[in-house]
């Protein structure tokens, strides 16, 4: 898939992460999941990724700080959050940041949207 933007998907349920992996890979992206923040991490000091997607609520370090070490350790990199819980108060927060959120049970066809408007 030569010249496909390379996506970080980065849930604690790995079913989740397939599922995301199978979907986007359809629409023409490379994708990597990982099921923590510290996994992700770790894919990203090899892998230049175009995108992230980031589940908000994890087990230890959440969603919302590796959304921003991401955006702070690579500076522009499109961040989408996924969450269960779309009545947080924190969601207006991430918005403002310039994240955008996507409740679960994500849609497809809105996660490409968001990826092709971000990533051309």
């Amino acid at each position: 898939m030569k010249g496909a933007k390379h996506i970080l998907v980065v849930d604690d349920d790995p079913g989740i992460g397939a599922m995301l992996t199978k979907a986007l890979a359809r629409h023409g992206y490379l994708v990597d999941a990982a099921t923590s923040a510290d996994d992700a991490l770790l894919k990203a000091e090899t892998t230049r990724y175009d995108a992230a997607l980031v589940d908000l609520v994890m087990p230890g370090r959440d969603g919302a700080d590796l959304s921003e070490t991401l955006r702070r350790l690579f500076p522009g990199l499109p961040v989408g959050l996924l969450t269960g819980y779309a009545h947080s108060p924190l969601i207006p927060q991430f918005e403002k940041s310039g994240m955008a959120v996507f409740e679960k049970p994500v849609v497809i066809g809105d996660l490409v949207e968001f990826l092709q408007r971000e990533l051309g």
